[in-house]
């Protein structure tokens, strides 16, 4: 794959759906629609909207999970031996070192791509602080999409009632490090809590 290099879309599609599972793919189209709806909902500006033909909020949801179904080693092997540096969280939790694979992987695919729309796709798992309004949709839209079926269409309403995105990407974010602790997961990240602590500066909380 890394040989191959794509300049449109569709061909982003192609390559998505020849990587990944059928569901992985439904989700991540949703991902990438999802986040174009939550860019126009909210009125956000503050990104870099286009780029060479491609439209930054499809791009980054497209992309935002090529390296998802990685097993663990293989995943943190894949980001050794690329230069990829992972934080001992990702190390220590494989997972969570998808969105940087991703966003590498996606820099082989489309060279060059804006350095913006890459932070959105290697924040999107635990989120990290001083992101712009694409990262923010990117994070909201990841737990949000359709076929997301442990969310009731109640709760996305709910989510969505939020007056800003910001609002909405911070009670995510609570409901999510919550989730991780009442699973015994991982602990919250040093960046999902820098992002919680900027977000509660950004709403006077």
């Amino acid at each position: 794959m890394s040989d191959q290099r794509i300049c449109t879309t569709e061909q982003l599609s192609d390559v998505l759906k020849k990587t990944v599972s059928e569901r992985r793919f439904i989700h991540s189209v949703g991902v990438a629609q999802t986040t174009c709806m939550l860019l126009d909902y909210y009125g956000c500006t503050d990104y870099e909207k286009t780029w060479n033909g491609f439209e930054a909020g499809y791009f980054c949801g497209l992309a935002h999970d090529l390296c998802r179904e990685m097993p663990g080693p293989v995943l943190i092997e894949y980001c050794r031996k690329n230069g990829v540096h992972l934080t001992k969280w990702e190390i220590e939790s494989p997972v969570l070192a998808h969105g940087k694979a991703s966003a590498f992987m996606a820099g082989q695919l489309v060279p060059g791509y804006p350095e913006s729309w890459k932070r959105a796709i290697e924040a999107h798992t635990t989120g990290l602080n001083g992101l712009d309004d694409l990262a923010q949709a990117l994070f909201v839209a990841d737990f949000i999409e359709p076929s997301r079926t442990f969310l009731t269409e109640e709760k996305r309403r709910e989510y969505l009632a939020n007056p800003s995105l910001t609002a909405c990407e911070y009670a995510i974010l609570c409901d999510m490090i919550a989730h991780w602790k009442e699973k015994g997961y991982h602990d919250a990240s040093e960046g999902s809590l820098l992002l919680k602590r900027e977000l509660e500066e950004k709403l006077g909380i």
